[in-house]
Parts: C-alpha cells; structure tokens; sequence
C-alpha cells in the first residue's frame, strides 16, 4: 500500500509530537533561564556602551576648536529676549559695534545699530554653564 506525500509528512509530524513532547518541554524550560541573563547582560552593555559615547562626544566637542564654543571670539550673543513662539530679539556683538536683531521662522533681521555699546551687569544671566555655575555656588538668578 503506497501512502500519500501528504499523509506522510503528517505522519511524522504527529509522530514527533507524540513520541518526544517531554523533550519540547525541557527544551523550552532551559531556554528561558539561559536567555534571561544574556538579555540583561546585553540591555547594560548597550546602557554602557551609550554612555561611553556621550562622554567621548562631549569631550571631542570641547577639544576641536570653535564647535562647542559659541559666544567666544569675534560674534558674541549678549543677549536673547523671546517675543513669540519662534520669535527672539538678540543683541549680537561684533567687534566693538553692537546690533539689535530679529530672528523669526522667516529669516533674520537688523532692527537697529547701537552707536553707544551697552554694558552688561556682572550679576546678568547669562548661558546655561554660567547658571549652573551659579546653583552649584548657592547663588539663585534673580
């Protein structure tokens, strides 16, 4: 009697879930201590991993010169006032001439040339390193 290609493979199929359903059980068992302690292992040596980029990154950032240095050198921001969601005022410095800018989502505009420069508080906000600096000493921005 010649069985069908079809029935064969069934066959054996169900022969193999018949014959071994103790073997599919301690299989699964084992493998899901095993893989437990691989994933944690490789969710912080990823964590480890980012962090370590982060900080070669930012060190990176301070030793190539003028990347991660804005303000310093010939523009200088003094100032920034928000006037809108994506509108600023910003008294930019350049050289010894001030001027009175626009920024908004549509481009940047001078409003106005300061003839006499404007002196700054020593006690003024300034960028955010300086605030820190401020909150690590006990000092508040007023």
């Amino acid at each position: 009697m010649r069985i069908p290609v079809r029935a064969r493979s069934g066959l054996v199929v169900i022969s193999s879930i018949w014959l071994a359903p103790g073997l599919v059980w301690a299989e699964s068992q084992a493998s899901v201590a095993v893989p437990a302690t691989g994933y944690l292992s490789q969710l912080v040596g990823g964590l480890v991993l980012v962090l370590l980029a982060i900080v070669v990154l930012a060190w990176f950032l301070r030793r190539v010169p003028g990347v991660a240095t804005p303000g310093q050198g010939v523009i200088q921001v003094l100032a920034v006032r928000a006037i809108g969601a994506r509108e600023r005022l910003m008294l930019i410095q350049v050289g010894s001439e001030q001027i009175l800018i626009a920024a908004t989502a549509m481009g940047v505009t001078p409003l106005h040339r300061l003839t006499q420069p404007i002196e700054l508080p020593a006690d003024a906000p300034g960028d955010f390193a300086e605030l820190l600096k401020r909150f690590k000493h006990g000092k508040r921005p007023e």
